[in-house]
């Protein structure tokens, strides 16, 4: 039975991914993002098809030719017929999911002819890409894990146990590009510069690394560091 507008996210994530899709949730604000070879496709949840949904779904047209709305099937059939003729008018998807049976049908496939990839297409196959854990789409009011935090967590692993380190040498153990400069801004204010072109973590920094709210992430990254075989500075 669905009851919140996160219950959608499951029936609707299964349904693209039985498609061969690789399906991420809360990707750059987008509830689901489904990517397939190159091509992506965007999907926004509501339990209920309103104004908020579609102003929604026409600014994610400027990210991908394929968006989709799921919404739970209206009870009276006149509201079925004229949701689908208003999504077949600006060319968005429509996705039905039953609220008992949870099961999703899609009843419009958007054609997307007039689509140009633009910055904003580019940033979101990127933050797609670089992300490793999952965020549940269609929940408000909570922490969403991005790639550049993931990121952040993953320095702050490697430098608890290396004690220090410069970004040439994070980048032999399997860093981006960006490393220094996640380091040089450092947002989180998690790292210090111990020297020059050498960093440390922060007190602040420490303390992060044992948080509850990213056991999951530091746990990832210790194992990592495990196969990687990291020489860890002894304590």
């Amino acid at each position: 039975m669905i009851k919140y507008e996160a219950d959608l996210y499951e029936p609707v994530k299964t349904l693209f991914e039985n498609e061969g899709y690789e399906v991420k949730g809360e990707v750059k604000g987008c509830d689901l993002v489904c990517r397939r070879e190159n091509e992506i496709i965007v999907c926004e949840l509501k339990l209920h098809f309103n104004l908020k949904l579609v102003y929604q779904l026409l600014d994610r047209k400027t990210l991908s030719p394929a968006v989709y709305g799921a919404v739970l099937i209206p009870k009276r059939k006149s509201g079925r017929k004229n949701i689908l003729r208003l999504m077949k008018e600006i060319d968005c998807g429509l996705i039905f999911v039953s609220e008992e049976t949870e099961i999703p049908e899609v009843v419009f496939n958007p054609k997307g002819s007039s689509f140009k990839n633009n910055r904003r297409t580019k940033k979101l196959k990127a933050e797609f890409e670089n992300r490793s854990f999952e965020n549940k789409g269609g929940v408000n009011k909570t922490a969403i894990m991005t790639a550049y935090k993931e990121q952040s967590i993953k320095l702050l692993c490697y430098l608890e146990a290396l004690g220090e380190a410069s970004p040439a040498e994070l980048r032999k153990l399997g860093f981006g590009a960006n490393v220094r400069n996640i380091l040089y801004n450092n947002y989180y204010g998690w790292f210090v510069k111990l020297r020059r072109g050498v960093y440390g973590l922060s007190d602040l920094g420490r303390q992060a690394a044992e948080y509850k709210e990213y056991e999951s992430q530091t746990e990832y990254f210790r194992r990592e560091m495990e196969e990687k075989n990291v020489q860890i500075v002894k304590k």
